[in-house]
């Protein structure tokens, strides 16, 4: 009975179910009338309303559209739609400050990422490496950031049990993490702590300290290496904060993008006027010199994009009328007077930046306040090298002799228990430094090794990769260096800045025995202490030319401030401005101050002042090829992309090259065995036994160039001419792209620079005969040690000169001694 009974009463509630259900459905279409608002909250209606867009883009087929009830949609009369209440938060104030509700999808990802890796390919090799740069964060993004992630891959013989990345902001350390991604790229995510971020310049450090998973030899530490990958290495944000700008001063925070390139893309309807040009020249240096990245372009387009894209800057300049309507609602101050700033913020949280006016003499006002707070008088003495963006402390220039605190140039006091420490630092110099063949600066070595480091172990001093000392450690049971001087050849320094690497090779009688399974080593074998110091001594000062490093180290000549600098385009369209914006604009960065630019219509009235070229090679005429030493030909050549054939070799040329083809051979006839014994046994040439330089041969760029530099005199000499030239536009823009990268655009020295895009190459021509230019005022000091650079790099001229010097002292003697003898 009471199985019966339990069927039974759930038949009944079921049956009361289905009854209260039909009910329901019937009612509830009453429940939206007007009649009864207040149970338009508790109805079941308002969840098919969450695309709040659709009913104002197709009201009729919105009703039908929902399928969970349609008899009660299909009689519901128009007029109560707009009591639907997810409407109202879908309005557009709240982007309008910037920031997107969070309730809309984002565009893409970029807008909650602020990439942070300045470098195109980041490499952290051996078993301690690092590096310190400088990003720019608004409020928003300070008060959004939640992480740090790095995306990596490691070496297959990284030991993840005793390797681990050293992270930190503003010198606050952040989690440890194990670098363990040997097979395929792997991220790392660090929670930022509240307040370690600032408003404005952060320091972000990056370090890896890495040991080998078996070998214990110094040559094993040459294997170990983790590569950064700058697409998967950002500040991650918790809202759509990554490209919405305020002020003119978030114009830093721009960042780079995935592939650490910064873009400045600006829209401009009077690009094809050129009286307009300098004007946006001169706002493309503007915004350059705040954004102060490494891998920065300027871009000119049509039109401006619709999305947010990481590491761009959109800029849209012209006056009211002619940029009207381009991007969002222009903001009414530009109507009124001069103009330079953010408006409204479009969907996912992307502003542009206007730059306008009601007349182009307001476009050009407003140009002008972009310099406020960064302009530098030109001639004026600086003391830096803005790098931190790239490289944090910024650079100090020495012009003198001047000694330098390594704690001053970003170096901490570090204990090492490896085989082979490694650091650096930066050192600028000026564009006229003249000592690459007598200078010698010093290193005043702190330092200290324990008695586990055998002899034979050395301390080694790099300049730009090229080793310019070493110290060998003879004594055993440990020491300590205390300001140990450590002569560094100044050869391998050059205008801008210059890296200086300390590098010690450590040997120990446990990693000559490597025993399996032994743990690692963690006692300090090695320190370097802050207090050590960088010398350099007054050297020679003056200006050469042509040299392009020159002007890739300090814009020179083309800094100076005086008559305006020349420059010359082949045609006023969009790839030609962008290269010649992009050359422009980075002269500035690297001077430090806006160029002063004047555009001209043809090369004939450039006259004797220094010049700026930009544009493809077959549209100069032919007498301009030949100032810079090339091969006419190269006109016609290169642009089939065939290279150019290279000029017949004179009869002492044709001879040289067979000299060296025979080398070692039997001679027969008139030689110079005295220049041949030199030669084996001093390894001295002619070239390097000569009076004077050689002349200048002319170039000819090869088939597989695709963009090349070059710098040459002016017809009368007076001025510094620099061509900037491919065989088409498109590749004279790509090529300046990847020619004023931060890694390529430091290689750029001699007079010519060719650049291999297939290959990624960069090939340079020394310059054999510069001509010499004073920078300052005379002194004899600065004349004597330009005369001791100048004999040292032609000791023929050295060797005759002290011959000749010798022999005016015997004759003097000789004279003196007859005179003053014991005959009178």
């Amino acid at each position: 009975m009471s199985g019966r009974k339990s069927i039974r009463d759930s038949l009944t509630v079921l049956m009361w179910g289905a009854v209260a259900t039909g009910a329901f459905a019937q009612s509830s279409p009453f429940d939206m009338s007007p009649e009864r608002p207040a149970q338009t909250t508790p109805a079941p209606v308002p969840p098919p309303a969450v695309p709040p867009v659709a009913p104002r883009q197709q009201p009729p087929a919105q009703i039908p559209a929902q399928p969970s009830a349609p008899p009660p949609f299909a009689v519901q009369p128009p007029p109560q739609r707009p009591a639907v209440p997810p409407l109202p938060p879908v309005q557009v104030p709240p982007r309008q400050e910037g920031v997107r509700p969070a309730s809309t999808p984002a565009l893409n990802a970029d807008s909650r990422r602020r990439y942070i890796l300045p470098y195109e390919k980041l490499s952290l090799s051996g078993e301690i490496d690092r590096r310190q740069w400088s990003i720019y964060l608004t409020p928003e993004q300070v008060n959004a950031a939640v992480s740090l992630n790095i995306g990596y891959q490691n070496a297959i013989v990284v030991a993840p049990e005793n390797s681990n990345f050293q992270v930190s902001l503003n010198n606050v350390a952040l989690e440890a993490a194990r670098i363990e991604a040997p097979d395929s790229e792997g991220n790392v995510s660090l929670k930022i702590p509240p307040g370690v971020l600032q408003v404005g310049a952060n320091v972000v450090t990056l370090g890896v300290q890495q040991r080998h998973r078996t070998d214990c030899t110094i040559q094993s530490t040459y294997d170990l290496w983790t590569d950064v990958n700058p697409a998967n290495s950002y500040i991650g944000f918790n809202a759509d904060v990554a490209g919405s700008f305020a002020n003119i001063d978030d114009i830093q925070a721009t960042g780079a993008d995935g592939k650490a390139a910064t873009s400045i893309e600006i829209v401009a309807p009077a690009l094809g006027n050129p009286a307009f040009a300098d004007s946006l020249l001169r706002l493309s240096q503007a915004l350059a010199l705040r954004t102060q990245m490494p891998n920065q372009t300027i871009r000119f387009v049509t039109a401006p994009s619709t999305e947010r894209k990481a590491g761009t800057l959109s800029v849209i300049v012209g006056t009211a009328r002619e940029i009207a309507g381009m991007a969002g609602t222009l903001p009414p101050e530009a109507s009124a007077g001069a103009f330079a700033g953010f408006g409204a913020a479009a969907p996912g949280g992307f502003s542009p930046l206007f730059v306008s006016g009601p007349t182009p003499q307001a476009v050009q006002a407003a140009i002008e306040t972009l310099f406020s707070s960064i302009s530098r008088t030109p001639g004026t003495q600086r003391t830096t090298f803005s790098t931190r963006s790239w490289h944090a402390p910024d650079v100090p220039l020495v012009m003198s002799d001047r000694r330098i605190a390594l704690s001053e140039l970003g170096l901490q006091s570090t204990e090492f228990g490896g085989r082979r420490f490694r650091n650096e630092f930066y050192v600028g110099m000026p564009a006229d430094f003249y000592a690459s063949a007598y200078g010698e600066a010093s290193l005043l070595l702190d330092a200290a090794y324990s008695s586990q480091v055998l002899p034979g172990s050395h301390v080694d001093i790099y300049v730009n990769d090229q080793i310019a000392s070493t110290v060998p450690i003879s004594n055993n049971g440990g020491g300590i260096f205390r300001h140990l001087p450590i002569k560094v050849t100044m050869r391998h320094f050059k205008p801008g800045p210059n890296r200086v690497t300390i590098e010690a090779v450590l040997m120990t009688a446990q990693d000559q025995a490597c025993a399996p399974g032994a743990p690692a080593n963690t006692t300090p074998r090695f320190a370097l202490f802050d207090t050590s110091e960088i010398h350099i001594p007054d050297y020679a000062q003056i200006g050469r030319k042509p040299d392009l490093a020159a002007m890739a180290g300090a814009g020179q000549p083309y800094r100076s401030g005086g008559a305006p600098v020349a420059l010359s385009l082949d045609r006023f369209d969009t790839d030609t401005m962008s290269a010649a914006a992009t050359l422009v604009s980075r002269l500035a960065s690297v001077a430090g101050h806006p160029i002063n630019i004047e555009t001209v219509a043809s090369p004939l009235v450039i006259g004797d002042r220094d010049a700026l070229f930009v544009g493809t090679i077959s549209q100069f005429p032919q007498a301009l090829i030949s100032q810079f030493n090339l091969v006419p030909s190269s006109q016609i050549s290169w642009k089939a992309g065939t290279g150019v054939q290279q000029p017949a070799q004179s009869s002492e040329t044709l001879f040289n090259d067979w000299r060296e083809r025979v080398d070692g051979g039997v001679w027969e006839g008139q030689v110079s065995s005295l220049e041949e014994w030199m030669k084996r046994n001093f390894d001295l040439s002619s070239d390097t036994l000569r009076f004077l330089p050689a002349a200048e041969q002319p170039y000819a760029p090869p088939g597989n160039v695709s963009f090349m530099l070059a710098q040459g005199l002016s017809p009368s000499g007076g001025g510094v001419w620099t061509l900037a030239t491919a065989p088409t536009s498109a590749e004279l823009l790509d090529g300046m792209a990847a020619m004023t990268r931060e890694n390529r655009w430091r290689d750029v020295t001699g007079r010519v620079v060719a650049y291999d895009a297939a290959a990624g190459k960069v090939e340079t021509v020394e310059v054999e005969r510069p001509y010499f230019y004073g920078t300052r005022a005379f002194s004899l000091s600065n004349a004597r040690l330009i005369a001791a650079n100048w004999l040292s790099s032609n000791v023929l001229s050295y060797s005759l000169a002290f011959i000749g010097f010798v022999s005016l002292l015997g004759f003097a003697t000789f004279v003196m001694l007859r005179l003053m003898g014991r005959h009178r």
